[in-house]
């Protein structure tokens, strides 16, 4: 059976040819309340290459930078301008040809910057490359399409049919490489957007432009997910209303708003239900979501006469 995303070749090793210069990648990470994990992240970058850490004006301050165990350049922001923006900044910063995108809670692997760099050179200068992003429990952290096109399971590759490198239709934001001058001439990411769903619209126009987005298996990233800052009820709630509000904006930038009314009730019967067996999680992020689906409704009625 036909699969949505064929391999398209086998992954580049390191040690075919000249060894790719890793001091040709800047490393971007941005920081908010992350303290408890940039210094792991910071250190599993090789020492060639630069590293650009941008503080989206933590509440906590910056005195980990003091604790790094190699030389990075902060950028502190003077409020936090949200993800996408710091991550714009962070690439204008870098005066290298590539920048990686990495976030403060993920691990690269020793020869992943190598391998990355292989793979440029073997699919071109303009294409998007994505490590492997792996959990900590060693599973596969992996989205085939974005919020527009979402991909059904049946329709994605399994694991044991992955024998090298593929294109996807999704560039996860939380660890790639893309030629700097390439990223800054498609706009960066969308500074309207604040946190979330700002890697489903790089992704779009990507596509748009028909730019390659290559998964490059044998590179990988170790990826703790949501502990770039400490969680609690009211950050959970926030971070979910900033989401949906990103989601809506996507949704209508691409000509894909409506049905609100449906997920109103959907998400109010969740939270309902999240909060009859006492899962404050869930309520959190359902109340969130719920929330910022009123600020939508609310942003976009008809003023009064």
């Amino acid at each position: 059976m036909t699969r949505s995303f064929p391999t398209v070749a086998e992954a580049p090793s390191a040690q075919d040819g000249e060894r790719p210069d890793p001091a040709a990648v800047t490393v971007v990470f941005v920081t908010y309340n992350s303290s408890s994990v940039i210094g792991r992240a910071v250190a599993s970058v090789p020492s060639e290459c630069p590293v650009v850490v941008v503080d989206n004006a933590s509440p906590e301050g910056t005195a980990w930078a003091a604790t790094l165990s190699r030389p990075a350049d902060l950028l502190a922001m003077p409020v936090n301008a949200g993800f996408g923006t710091a991550c714009n900044a962070g690439a204008r910063r870098a005066v290298t040809p590539y920048v990686l995108f990495l976030n403060p809670d993920a691990v690269l692997e020793p020869d992943t910057i190598p391998r990355l760099l292989a793979a440029a050179r073997l699919y071109g200068e303009l294409a998007i490359l994505m490590p492997a992003i792996v959990g900590e429990n060693g599973r596969l952290m992996r989205k085939e399409g974005s919020i527009l096109e979402k991909v059904p399971r049946s329709a994605r590759l399994a694991p044991e049919e992955i024998a090298g490198d593929y294109c996807t239709r999704f560039v996860h934001g939380a660890a790639f490489m893309v030629s700097r001058a390439a990223f800054l001439d498609l706009g960066g990411f969308d500074e309207s957007i604040f946190l979330y769903h700002e890697d489903d619209d790089l992704s779009l126009r990507a596509l748009a432009r028909r730019i390659p987005i290559v998964v490059v298996t044998e590179a990988r990233v170790t990826h703790a997910g949501g502990r770039s800052s400490t969680p609690s009820f009211g950050q959970t709630f926030r971070i979910n209303r900033a989401k949906m509000h990103s989601e809506l904006y996507v949704r209508e930038k691409y000509g894909h708003a409506g049905g609100r009314a449906s997920r109103l009730l959907w998400l109010g019967a969740g939270c309902a239900l999240a909060l009859a067996v006492f899962d404050l999680h869930r309520v959190a992020i359902r109340a969130g979501k719920f929330a910022g689906l009123i600020d939508g409704v609310r942003r976009n009625a008809p003023p009064h006469v």
